[in-house]
């Protein structure tokens, strides 16, 4: 599916570019004029964007109990953006990375997964605190239309389905496991007449439920800890906001507050609804659509989206790269399945629960 989505955007590409190339002439007449100062700016937000994914990462960890050096894990959240985008995990990318390195360093697969889980949770959250006045300021502006309408709503019922397991986690394990068991029958039954397969292993979902069960239970003990990664998760959303300004004043249209919510919101909804990783090719086509419908030059409306994107992806994909040659996993290997879900010779060893992560 994923190969068929990327050679219709191939397809979609040159038909563009032979069809419109007056138009491409101007989008380079705009790259030519800008301002390379206000760029490296946005490269320079963009490193402490990075630092920011590292840090709640560590947060949430920290939660866990798990002590986990920022260096390091600013190295293994670049190779993870890389395996997300490079390799069909589907999403999973972050998880296999960094579960990967925990299984090297004793540490427990169910720790690990809460702490990717805990992520997951306050980065949806955070996205929906930007989205609902995104979603406002479009309608405003008469620039709302149907997708927009179906993207927001599957990326708000995700955050719900989050909100709603890490509830059921904290308050009872047994909660929990009841509902997926519950739930993961009718997922695959509905879903059967279209992919032929069970979209979800029922027996690994039931362990995997266990697994964050246990930290999230942890949650109880010091739930004053969630600050942090609820903290930084806005901060999050915050610098890119930044960046996309810093990107529009390189190209002297510097977006005004309203534009600046509402691009991004759309932007950062079409990279989590999307069939592409990352929404790569969807993401930019949104930007482009919501910056014209907002009478942005389409010239320059094409130059920001690319830049940006650029900027958010491309480069940190460049990172990702590097940081994998020097972490050493090979996507195209399978992990173990114990190192993922369900480990019992680390959960036997209670003095594996702390990382000394010397490295």
């Amino acid at each position: 599916m994923r190969k068929i989505i990327y050679v219709l955007l191939i397809l979609l590409t040159i038909y563009y570019v032979s069809t419109h190339y007056e138009e491409l002439k101007q989008v380079l007449e705009v790259f030519g004029e800008g301002d390379g100062r206000w760029l490296w700016a946005a490269v320079g937000i963009q490193i402490l964007w990075m630092v920011n994914i590292a840090a709640a990462f560590q947060a949430c960890y920290a939660v866990m109990g798990v002590k986990v050096r920022l260096v390091r894990l600013v190295i293994l959240t670049s190779a993870a953006i890389f395996v997300n985008v490079v390799v069909p995990t589907y999403g999973v990318g972050t998880v296999a990375v960094l579960v990967t390195d925990g299984y090297r360093r004793g540490r427990p697969a169910g720790k690990v997964w809460t702490a990717v889980f805990l992520y997951t949770l306050f980065d949806y959250l955070g996205f929906m605190v930007v989205l609902l006045p995104a979603m406002i300021i479009l309608d405003q502006l008469g620039a709302m239309n149907i997708v927009f309408i179906t993207a927001g709503i599957f990326a708000a019922a995700v955050a719900v389905v989050l909100v709603a397991m890490a509830l059921l986690g904290i308050w009872s394990e047994m909660k929990l496991v009841g509902t997926v068991s519950t739930v993961v029958p009718l997922v695959n039954k509905s879903l059967r007449p279209f992919l032929r397969r069970e979209l979800i292993d029922p027996q690994r979902a039931k362990t995997f439920v266990r697994e964050i069960s246990e930290g999230l239970m942890l949650i109880r003990r010091s739930p004053k800890y969630l600050l942090g990664p609820a903290a930084l998760a806005l901060s999050r959303k915050l610098l890119m906001i930044m960046i996309l300004y810093m990107v529009s004043r390189a190209f002297h249209h510097p977006l005004s507050l309203g534009v600046l919510i509402a691009t991004f919101g759309i932007s950062y909804l079409f990279s989590v609804a999307s069939l592409t990783p990352s929404g790569v090719g969807i993401v930019e086509g949104a930007m482009v659509i919501t910056l014209v419908a907002l009478d942005i030059p389409l010239p320059t409306a094409v130059a920001i989206a690319l830049a940006y994107r650029g900027i958010t992806l491309w480069l940190r994909l460049a990172y990702g790269g590097l940081a994998l040659l020097w972490f050493g996993y090979t996507p195209s290997q399978p992990i173990r399945a114990d190192a993922v879900i369900g480990n019992p010779s680390m959960e036997s060893n209670p003095h594996n629960f702390q990382d000394t992560d010397n490295a």
